[in-house]
């Protein structure tokens, strides 16, 4: 992989115009809070969003045309991605800084918001301006479903959104056609969102409330209009909640699957089934280690919450349940839901495979050395290649968490505590055990950190640590 000492002029071009091309559709999308701003009578937030969404447009439109039209190859990709969701939250964090916030925490807040984590630095969202209630779940909205997607609604050469595709680890297939697919992946998101604002309705929130509860919902998130969370407003909205979150943690493949009447196709995905039987048994772990056996639902709430990376949260707080449960959610949190859904972390597509290898590891001692023993998943043949590579990104993951947590820890907070906030940080949930006075009077350089693996789980890892040897701070083995 090259270095930034190896790029060419040409090179930089190529990455810049992808990244301008990402740039310009954040700046389209900052006409949508703007129209909201104004609808609401608040005019300063109004006129900002404008400005900005004309100053990115122009600018990176300008930039776009200016830098040619090269096809980018797989190491352009790779790094304006890794890039560009830097850029993306710096931009995104501007909105924050007038009502007050430190930039410190309006980088969290708007990097927490893209990479649909959850996690918040405002203590009291229900006393935000409409306006930046609307930008925090509209950015967890945009975030879900990439902003290679969100690019590729704009792009017109083929090779280059192939590697964009790619490099973002994206897996739909369903068409050849790479723009096809991510007006299907819109089309199926939208969809989803507005089956969750009618459910919403229903459960008795108003049309704001209930439009951004569906946005943070499927695009797994989990920022809510207050500072308690969806639980606030019933069982009902609960209920709407889990099968929003449930829709985000499952990939559009098998989505469109379902919506082509293929029913037994979608329950016969073998990632589909591994994830409900997870959430069933994480469910019964967390049941039989309470206290309060009333509270069965809000528990189920909770392993869904966890599991699709959401971070959604019931009345009942999460630092109040016995240490079995909250282990059991850091669990299902590292795990993630299903390859190509809206959900972070490690995913269940590689988690299945990891178990493969390990039985495969198992019957090898006890079989001919000369055994065959293919690794297979719902009737397809893993490569070893594949295999090996599920294997090397688990183990990465895991190390990355360790070290944050190591961190954490030298700073003065608990072992679960440390573990459980990276965890929800770098698999981007949301959930959090930590005392809002120690939350919210955390060390910036904590902030930074945490900031830090949530673009590490949005991004699948590999691609932040190919720009870090771009820059040279990896160096060649």
């Amino acid at each position: 992989m090259i270095t930034l000492a190896e790029l060419h002029k040409g090179d930089v071009a190529i990455i810049l115009q992808i990244i301008s091309n990402m740039l310009r559709f954040v700046g389209i999308s900052m006409l949508v809070p703007a129209i909201v701003s104004y609808f609401y009578g608040e005019l300063l937030y109004a006129q900002l969003f404008f400005e900005m969404a004309i100053i990115l447009i122009v600018v990176f439109s300008i930039l776009y045309s200016i830098l040619g039209h090269r096809e980018a190859k797989f190491k352009h990709a790779v790094i304006a991605i890794a890039l560009g969701w830097f850029l993306v939250g710096l931009i995104g964090m501007f909105p924050f800084l007038p009502f007050g916030m430190q930039p410190v925490d309006a980088f969290f807040e708007s990097m927490s918001g893209w990479s649909t984590t959850g996690l918040t630095m405002i203590q009291r969202p229900e006393e935000l301006p409409y306006s930046l209630n609307f930008w925090r779940g509209f950015i967890q909205w945009l975030g879900g479903f990439g902003i290679v997607i969100l690019a590729l609604m704009l792009y017109e050469r083929p090779k280059t959104a192939q590697e964009l595709f790619h490099a973002e680890g994206r897996t739909e297939d369903f068409y050849t056609n790479l723009f096809k697919i991510a007006r299907i992946i819109v089309g199926i998101y939208l969809i989803y969102t507005i089956l969750g604002i009618i459910l919403f309705l229903i459960s008795g929130l108003n049309l704001f409330d209930a439009t951004i509860h569906s946005f943070t919902c499927i695009a797994t998130g989990g920022f809510s209009t207050n500072s308690v969370g969806i639980g606030i407003y019933g069982h009902a909205a609960m209920a709407s909640a889990i099968i929003i979150m449930l829709a985000g943690g499952i990939s559009f493949v098998s989505h469109r699957e379902l919506m082509k009447g293929n029913i037994k196709g979608f329950f016969s995905n073998p990632e589909v089934k591994f994830l409900f039987v997870i959430l069933i048994s994480s469910t019964l772990l967390i049941f039989l280690s309470s206290t309060i056996k009333e509270q069965i639902f809000d528990q189920f709430f909770y392993a869904v919450s966890a599991l699709t990376g959401t971070g959604a949260t019931s009345t009942l707080a999460v630092n109040t349940l016995p240490p079995a449960a909250v282990f059991v959610l850091i669990m299902l949190m590292v795990c993630g839901a299903c390859y190509g859904s809206t959900a972070g972390a490690i995913k269940l597509w590689r988690i299945l495979i990891v178990f493969k290898v390990i039985r495969r590891e198992i019957y090898k001692a006890l079989l001919p050395q000369n055994a065959v023993l293919p690794i297979k998943i719902g009737g397809k043949t893993i490569p070893d290649e594949n295999a090996l590579n599920a294997i090397a990104y688990f183990a990465l993951y895991i190390m990355l968490l360790l070290f944050g947590s190591i961190v954490f820890m030298l700073a003065g907070y608990g072992t679960v505590e440390s573990i459980f906030t990276v965890a929800s940080a770098q698999g981007n949930v949301g959930l959090n055990v930590i005392s809002d006075a120690r939350w919210f009077g955390m060390n910036a350089a904590l902030k930074i950190l945490l900031s830090f693996h949530m673009i590490l789980g949005r991004m699948e890892i590999i691609p932040f640590l190919v720009m870090l040897k771009s820059f040279g701070i990896i160096k060649r083995p």
